[in-house]
């Protein structure tokens, strides 16, 4: 470990920070595992610090923990996180996702999926029609977009059941970035791109209790790279 924690003035946050500098260039896992968490707790309270006092106490610390982890987990794999409902509006008419996207575009919104993009299993995306579309905030690029919700938790903690994430459509794949595509088996996945090869892609999980899936490299089997998710869920 390089950064030294014995500084006079290091408090939960603090060590947190440095812990997670140092972890930033580690292994994705460190940032799933509670266990890593209940650890920081522990080791804040053993070095004390101006806040080791019942005051800033292990769920405050763990509540510290969890949002560090997300902000690095955010950074890791290019995916903003709102802590907000997203806006939706009803669809001025009934379309299919791809038919809707361009008359969502001339309202400053995305067709919004009434189907889960599911994170687990994977389930069918566009079969049935737009009923609502997803207003995007006032300086969002207008990029060729949809929005899908997540079921299932193999993206705990970035992506959860129930959050609503913006997939921009067409867009190139990236190590370590998120993407949701075709399993030409299971289905619609969401999942990080672990590594790309010549015949095949291997997407993983960020629950370490779930796995992989690998697709053949076919642009075709890509739907979009998730750019922004919203939850109402704390950090």
């Amino acid at each position: 470990m390089t950064e030294s924690l014995d500084h006079p003035t290091w408090d939960g946050e603090a060590l947190a920070e440095a812990l997670g500098r140092t972890y930033a260039r580690a292994r994705d896992e460190v940032w799933t595992d509670e266990a890593f968490l209940a650890w920081l707790v522990s080791e804040s309270r053993a070095r004390g610090g101006r806040r080791a006092n019942a005051a800033y106490d292990a769920s405050a610390m763990l509540a510290s923990g969890r949002a560090l982890r997300e902000r690095v987990l955010s950074r890791r794999c290019g995916v903003g996180v709102v802590h907000a409902l997203p806006r939706t509006m009803a669809a001025w008419s009934m379309d299919t996702p791809l038919s809707a996207i361009d008359h969502a575009r001339a309202a400053g919104a995305v067709p919004l999926m009434s189907l889960s993009a599911a994170a687990g299993s994977g389930r069918e995306l566009w079969d049935e029609a737009v009923e609502d579309w997803m207003v995007l905030p006032d300086g969002t690029p207008r990029v060729r977009a949809v929005a899908l919700r997540i079921s299932g938790d193999s993206m705990d903690p970035l992506l959860r059941d129930g959050d609503t994430v913006l997939v921009e459509l067409g867009s190139s794949l990236r190590k370590g970035h998120v993407v949701v595509a075709r399993h030409p088996d299971d289905g619609y996945v969401c999942k990080r791109v672990e590594k790309i090869g010549r015949r095949d892609v291997l997407l993983a999980s960020l629950n370490p209790a779930c796995g992989t899936v690998t697709i053949p490299h076919d642009e075709r089997l890509i739907v979009g790279t998730v750019r922004v998710a919203w939850t109402t869920r704390k950090p």
